[in-house]
């Protein structure tokens, strides 16, 4: 798989973590998907009774770190701001993020739901896997590091392909549209990276 990503043109890249705030959230896992139907977990912590050892987080992000802070390294997200912060709760710069697919369903369709489950169900015919389904919900909910590899492998590598797929529908029509691909490429792709250092440090504001 390193020499996958390595050669990949495109890969689409997804994390599981132990909870759902940015700042602080911790690697469970990460997903990847260089070509539709094909996508790889790799589970990192995953602490439950009778769970299959696994290679540590240090271990694994020293093999990926090359890939991950490469600026030609090109990669894709579902929202992948999150997926930056939780990289660099672990001291990782994710660099190479060329495309997201909630920004590409914002830039075309602004009005409605951009989570990826929408996405697949609108735009590939498709049912994804959904979280709760995986964690449960309310009281009976259980954290990802929880969750059976299998079971989570088959969710989080949904998620990568998922992404990736939706990367193909969606993409061709901003590309081809000059205003699209304008605001798309010239203003939400930049402003992603601006709006993660400002989520990341934090701004002043003058209350009066």
């Amino acid at each position: 798989w390193l020499l996958q990503l390595e050669q990949a043109e495109l890969v689409a890249l997804d994390t599981e973590t132990d909870s759902l705030d940015p700042l602080n959230a911790r690697l469970v896992g990460m997903s990847f998907s260089a070509g539709p139907g094909h996508a790889a977990y790799l589970p990192l912590a995953h602490r439950y009774a009778g769970a299959p050892e696994q290679i540590s987080i240090e271990v694994a992000l020293a093999l990926l770190r090359s890939w991950l802070e490469s600026p030609i390294a090109a990669k894709l997200g579902q929202n992948a701001k999150y997926d930056q912060h939780v990289l660099a709760n672990h001291g990782i710069a994710l660099a190479g993020v060329v495309h997201d697919t909630l920004l590409e369903s914002y830039v075309l369709e602004s009005h409605a739901r951009h989570d990826m489950d929408s996405l697949a169900e609108r735009h590939l015919a498709e049912q994804t896997i959904t979280y709760d389904e995986v964690t449960g919900k309310g009281a009976q909910r259980i954290p990802f590091d929880q969750v059976d590899i299998v079971r989570a492998t088959e969710y989080a590598a949904e998620d990568a392909d998922i992404t990736l797929r939706l990367h193909r529908a969606l993409h061709p029509r901003i590309r081809d549209d000059e205003k699209l691909a304008y605001i798309y490429g010239r203003i939400e792709i930049p402003v992603r990276e601006v709006l993660f250092r400002m989520e990341r440090e934090g701004v002043l504001i003058d209350s009066p």
